[in-house]
């Protein structure tokens, strides 16, 4: 939840929706809206003393004088300016001068609203939103995880309005560039190899702009690579990738050791992809039962990849029943769609917005941001042969 209350004033009605629509995104608490400053100074003055968040579009009906009255009358209150496209800076300094903290032009662009808004979060009421980075990793090889690392990132961008950062961790022959069909100037190798002069803003350089709210650093582009995978490296990084966006989505290629080995353990979520067999699930369970309680329960999240609800004894109750992980969910089997989406070189939503696939994912990109409650699962009953296979 956004750490302020919004009170909306002077914004026009072709822009209200668009406005409307980023502030629930930011999950943003809109506590009423008027259509000048006048009527807002007038309904708010006997309330003055609870901050709000002045959300004022500079037009007819309030300029910029208009903002420094709200300013004089509510001191304390962050207000921020919405002008309309074309404005000079001139004009944006006017605003700003008036007293607006931030200003955003016209229609709300996602990652300047966000920006702006996190900025205001943090100087007047705390944080904005909480800065994820989950770990992708898969249990075995062919697990599918780069086709769900891609497209997780793809929806939390597109979808939920996430500022988001899709980032490749490999350091050689790396997949994610032939997948989204893109030619990256700085891969991660290149980040590592100037890793003296990393900081936010050359992390943000480096990263290539796919879709609105969503940023691609890809790996290594060669079979093999002098750099030195030092764990250190990659937590710096990381760290400017949680500076940078909203969620960071890293496609983890090998989460047994090195630098796979250290997303994984500083990732705030891990989405373990598995599929329906002995080899995975035996792999899920070795990396479940290395992990504290509280890790499992509230900070992995296992997903059945090209799932199939009529195999026996490997159902997502019986694999949750295994491994002893609250948090299963199941990714439909839909081949042809992944298939097509492959050789386009696209996320599935932009070639095949139809799949099941999709909205599997949105499920579990809800659990992973909190958005929904988990639901609680009943017990369910063991089974033959898996067990056995397993060992347990």
């Amino acid at each position: 939840m956004y750490p302020l209350p919004v009170v909306i004033v002077g914004v026009q009605d072709d822009q209200l929706p668009a406005v409307r629509r980023e502030l629930a995104h930011l999950g943003a608490d809109i506590e009423s809206e008027f259509p000048s400053a006048a009527a807002a100074a007038e309904c708010l003055r006997s309330t003055r003393r609870q901050q709000r968040l002045l959300v004022v579009q500079v037009g007819p009906d309030c300029d910029a004088s208009a903002i420094e009255r709200l300013g004089e009358e509510f001191g304390g209150w962050p207000i921020l300016g919405l002008v309309p496209d074309g404005s000079t800076v001139r004009d944006v300094l006017e605003v700003n001068r008036a007293g607006a903290c931030q200003v955003v032009g016209l229609p709300p662009g996602l990652a300047d609203f966000h920006r702006a808004m996190g900025m205001i979060a943090t100087q007047f009421g705390g944080k904005l939103i909480d800065r994820h980075v989950f770990a992708v990793a898969g249990a075995v090889g062919g697990s599918g995880t780069s086709t769900i690392a891609i497209n997780l990132a793809h929806e939390i961008a597109v979808k939920f309005r996430r500022g988001t950062i899709l980032a490749e961790l490999s350091l050689q022959a790396g997949a994610l560039a032939a997948h989204l069909d893109i030619e990256p100037r700085v891969t991660l190798a290149d980040l590592f190899r100037e890793i003296n002069r990393v900081d936010d803003l050359l992390v943000e350089k480096s990263l290539v702009p796919y879709a609105d709210g969503l940023k691609i650093l890809a790996g290594a582009q060669e079979y093999a690579t002098s750099v030195r995978a030092d764990p250190a490296h990659l937590v710096r990084i990381v760290s400017c990738f949680r500076k940078i966006a909203d969620v960071t989505v890293l496609d983890v290629p090998n989460m047994a050791h090195g630098l796979g080995r250290t997303a994984v353990d500083g990732a705030d979520r891990v989405v373990l992809v598995g599929v329906q067999n002995v080899p995975s699930i035996r792999s899920m369970k070795m990396f479940c039962e290395h992990l504290p309680a509280e890790r499992l329960n509230h900070s992995v999240w296992i997903v059945i990849n090209r799932y199939n609800p009529q195999l026996k004894g490997f159902s997502a109750a019986e694999i949750r029943d295994i491994l002893g992980a609250p948090h299963v969910v199941t990714v439909s089997n839909d081949y042809p769609a992944v298939n097509t989406a492959l050789n386009h070189g696209k996320p599935l939503r932009l070639v095949t917005p139809g799949t099941p696939i999709l909205k599997d994912l949105d499920t579990l990109i809800e659990g992973l941001l909190g958005l929904q409650k988990q639901a609680v699962h009943a017990p369910h009953r063991m089974f033959g042969r898996m067990r056995r296979a397993l060992g347990v």
